[in-house]
């Protein structure tokens, strides 16, 4: 009697878990793009049976869309003329990231050549005027 009473939470667990992702089956892809963070969720088991959990499904995602700049720093800078390149008559480095915000770079940092710029400005001060600031140290 003591083994059907443990049991029972455990089936009942099993078939639950089982709803959940057959539910989460049959959403169409824009349901799914769309329907809230897995990591909202109560229990660690509707995390691992969401599509988003697995690490396949995590490689297969769209990349994030690139930041968007102001109107203003359209206007004042100019585009990179490669991934990691400005043009010779804008060097400042102009990096837009959500955690840090809008930031310029200049040459004489250690790490310049690496940064991406999303524009670029013939100086520090037009970057300034449109939004940017140096990095922290």
């Amino acid at each position: 009697m003591n083994t059907k009473i443990k049991l029972r939470p455990v089936a009942i667990f099993v078939a639950f878990s089982v709803a959940i992702a057959l539910s989460s089956c049959s959403k169409k892809p824009d349901e799914i793009a769309t329907a809230p963070s897995p990591a909202m969720s109560a229990t660690p088991s509707t995390v691992a049976n969401t599509p988003a959990a697995s690490p396949s499904a995590m490689s297969s995602m769209a990349p994030q869309a690139a930041p968007t700049l102001s109107a203003n720093a359209s206007t004042l800078g100019v585009k990179p003329s490669n991934e990691t390149t400005c043009p010779s008559n804008a060097p400042v480095k102009g990096k837009v990231t959500k955690k840090r915000g809008n930031i310029y770079h200049v040459a004489k940092e250690p790490d310049f050549a690496r940064v991406k710029p999303e524009i670029c400005f013939k100086d520090t001060a037009t970057a300034e005027k449109a939004g940017f600031r140096a990095p922290r140290q």
